[in-house]
Formats: C-alpha cells, structure tokens, sequence
C-alpha cells in the first residue's frame, strides 16, 4: 500500500500479461490534488480494492446574458423531395456515438446509420450501399483497418469513401490510414467543422 502510488511501481507485475508503465495511479492522483481533492484506496486480501476520490463541491456559475444581434445562416437550399444521403457509422464507444447523431440531427438532407463493429458494419454497408463510411479504428473482433479492406475488395462497396476516425493521433497513424485507401482520417475528440467540411467532401465526391 505504501509504494501504491510510487511513479513506476507495478508492485512486481512488469513481467505480467497485462501492459502498463506505472503511472496511471500517479497523474490520477496529481490531478486531484490540483484540483484541491483527496485520492486514496481501500483494500482487503481477496476481496479487492476500491480507490476513492473526493473534491469540492462549488456553487454553479451564473451566467452572463449578453444581447447580440442575430443573424440568421445562409443556408443551402434543397429540392422538398431530394434523396437523403446515408451516412454509416461504425463504432463502439457509445459517447463517440451519441457525438455523431447530435450532429448529423443538424443535417437534414442525411440519415444515419449505426453499427457497432465491423462485421455489423459491413453486412449494413452491403445491405444499404450508403453514401459515405465513418469508420472508427479500434473496433471489436475486427478492426477497421481490415473492414475497409473486406469493402474494397467488392465491386458493390468499393466505390464508397471511407473516412477514418480514431484516437491513434500521431501523423505516422495518420500518414498510415491515408495510404491504406481511407478518404480522409479524423483524429478524436472530433473538430465540428473539420468533421462537416470532410463530411461534404466525402458526399460529393460520391456523387461526382
């Protein structure tokens, strides 16, 4: 308990099955404490652990109301009975998924379709043919990597583009996803505007 929160401390599981660096516990526990909080842990031999965080509990801010004048979008004028272009989104993390469907609520002229993982995906992507994949990278069973290359490989899929979106950031990933054939590759925590501008890129070149 006392080396517990020691920065590069496993506590003797290095050589285990499951990778770590040691310092998870550490920055937990830092940050509390800049924030003016308390962190510990409570444990017994074969029951388990439970780590405890405590922080202060301040009054909601009030907010400033500020009169502005209003000026009403400019917005692209659509045929009453245009098609709507379908947008498939594969992921598993629910709040990356719930990100998505508050912004394609925005658009109108789109409807959204969701699955899961992979294999889901692409038996939804044969299945509706939509306009445009958002794909996210780490996906269960299969990644995304090998369901874009299930998509390429069928003349029915391979024409529709695929835009990568992860949270494997660095440019050797991104430089990586645009050479295996994605259409464009999206970091998260997704940027609104880069995720609309692609967006509509990816749906005119599909319908080029």
């Amino acid at each position: 308990m006392a080396q517990l929160f020691q920065p590069f401390n496993r506590l003797g599981q290095e050589a285990g099955i499951v990778a770590g660096t040691g310092i998870g516990l550490v920055v937990t526990k830092q940050l509390v404490e800049l924030m003016d909080g308390l962190m510990g842990v409570d444990s017994a031999v074969g029951e388990g652990s439970v780590f405890w965080v405590e922080l202060r509990s301040t009054p909601e801010p009030a907010l400033k109301l500020v009169e502005q004048k209003q000026v009403a979008p400019k917005l692209a004028l659509k045929p009453v009975d245009a098609p709507q272009k379908i947008l498939l989104y594969i992921e598993d993390n629910l709040a990356n998924m719930k990100l998505v469907e508050r912004l394609i609520e925005r658009r109108t002229d789109i409807k959204l379709l969701k699955a899961a993982d992979g294999l889901q995906g692409i038996a939804l992507a044969r299945a509706a043919l939509p306009d445009v994949i958002l794909m996210d990278i780490n996906l269960p069973g299969m990644s995304g990597i090998d369901a874009l290359k299930v998509l390429r490989e069928e003349a029915a899929t391979a024409h529709i583009p695929v835009v990568a979106i992860s949270a494997n950031a660095m440019s050797r990933d991104i430089e990586v996803g645009r050479q295996l054939g994605f259409f464009r590759y999206l970091t998260k925590p997704i940027v609104v505007e880069e995720f609309m501008t692609t967006l509509d890129l990816a749906l005119k070149l599909n319908n080029a």
